[in-house]
């Protein structure tokens, strides 16, 4: 026997499962980077399951030296990426802030960058910026995928310590990073 559902019902599940992932602002909606950003925004994403059903509206920085922004804002949710520079890894650090921002991540930029890579290596495209890393790390435009496979395993171990209670756990990893990459050019 099925069970009878409201029309009222049915109409609200379709609207929540109509929920755009993405509010464009005009100047996005505008770049011809349009296409290339909201690609990389769809593939980051999909990295960040807390953040499904939840519209987060997405912005130009266009200040020099900011890579990106993300809002500490739990009830506006929102984003802004480089239109030329739009790397994984600095929409995964944005979206890590948006998770700051319901309490899910500890706070801090270099707390932002562990636990965004930790995420997935596949995200490791570009250096973190806060955390400390070996010159050779630092100053690479991209990263190979070998040393994206090191950082994540790096940081989760780093998590991992944070969870048993280490709180110099940001300073281990960096530590470890750095013995990691002593060898390398």
């Amino acid at each position: 026997m099925r069970a009878l559902v409201s029309p009222e019902l049915d109409q609200l599940s379709l609207e929540l499962a109509l929920l755009p992932p993405w509010r464009l602002a005009r100047t996005v909606e505008a770049s011809p980077h349009k296409k290339r950003i909201l690609e990389r925004l769809d593939f980051v994403r999909r990295f960040f399951p807390e953040l499904d059903g939840t519209t987060i509206r997405v912005g130009l920085a266009k200040k020099p030296g900011v890579l990106g922004w993300g809002s500490l804002d739990p009830d506006h949710p929102g984003i802004w990426v480089r239109p030329r520079r739009c790397d994984r890894f600095t929409i995964a650090h944005e979206l890590t802030h948006l998770l700051q921002a319901r309490e899910l991540v500890p706070g801090g930029e270099r707390s932002c960058d562990l636990f965004a890579l930790a995420r997935s290596p596949l995200l490791i495209d570009s250096a973190p910026q806060y955390l400390r890393m070996p010159p050779c790390v630092r100053v690479a435009t991209k990263l190979e995928p070998a040393w994206a496979h090191i950082l994540n395993r790096m940081a989760k171990s780093a998590l991992e310590a944070r969870v048993l209670g280490r709180r110099d756990y940001l300073r281990g990893f960096e530590r470890a990073i750095e013995i990691a990459f002593q060898d390398r050019a």
